[in-house]
């Protein structure tokens, strides 16, 4: 019954460069301890006593972050190249993972969450390039997908173990999440050295002379949906979580398992 799926795996990621590997391992890691943001909202209001309101703040504060990251994190990459970037927002963000689970004021929480935020989503736009970089017409989308596929593994791991470590103490998750990211980037200084690199993005961009994103009408309508579908999927572990424990009086286990479910199927599929 396992040897077709074994093997439609086999088959999917097949040919794919070893740089493209090692970019998805490192992700893997990275995401396996993503497990802060989908507790946070519990672990505000249960263990800091925030409001729901207050709670709420905390969570946008994280998001408006992640779009000021990306944008940065884009630039960055332009202007330094993906390696670089990568490095420096996974160790910059490991070590405010940590910073962060010793504050308990709605403004140094509110405040420490819109700047880690900065730094962690700032490693998605490098980590993009990365994958195109190393990654020919043939086997790009293929890239793509494992790297999506580490990160649902991953999710389903930090979700799973995230639940598990929030029953125990809230703080463990800031510690885990914080040395996954430390880890990942050591990973990469390993695994890729920057010597290794033979073009840097911006040279990349400017043999392509591409039309500039925003005159680009199909992929503006694109990111369009994709944003009026995100504020929907980001529910999901932002105030579901907080539902799970006021509405239905769930357990971090129980919550952890469901998140790790999600990625599980995603995976599976």
């Amino acid at each position: 019954m396992l040897t077709p799926v074994i093997q439609s795996y086999k088959n999917a990621y097949y040919g794919l460069s070893k740089n493209s590997w090692y970019l998805s391992l490192v992700m893997l890691i990275n995401r396996s301890g993503t497990m802060v943001v989908p507790f946070m909202s519990v672990y505000t209001i249960q263990k800091l006593h925030f409001t729901v309101i207050q709670s709420g703040w905390v969570m946008a504060f994280f998001g408006i972050g992640a779009f000021g990251g990306a944008f940065l994190g884009g630039k960055l990459t332009d202007k330094i190249g993906f390696y670089d970037v990568q490095v420096g927002a996974l160790l910059l963000g490991g070590i405010q993972f940590i910073i962060l689970g010793y504050q308990h004021s709605f403004i140094s929480i509110s405040i420490l969450t819109f700047v880690l935020s900065i730094c962690n989503e700032s490693f998605r736009p490098a980590n993009s390039a990365a994958i195109a970089h190393y990654a020919d017409e043939t086997t790009r989308t293929r890239s793509y997908s494992l790297n999506r596929l580490a990160v649902n593994l991953g999710w389903a791991v930090g979700g799973g173990l995230g639940g598990f470590l929030a029953s125990i103490n809230y703080h463990l998750l800031f510690w885990v999440d914080g040395c996954t990211n430390i880890l990942a980037a050591i990973l990469l200084l390993k695994l890729m050295p920057r010597s290794q690199i033979r073009k840097s993005v911006k040279d990349v961009l400017k043999e392509a002379k591409s039309a500039a994103a925003h005159t680009d009408g199909v992929f503006l309508i694109f990111i369009i949906l994709n944003t009026l579908f995100s504020c929907c999927f980001f529910e999901f572990f932002i105030t579901q979580p907080v539902f799970y424990t006021i509405q239905w009086h769930l357990g971090p286990r129980f919550i952890g398992f469901l998140m790790a479910l999600n990625g599980i199927l995603i995976v599976a599929v």
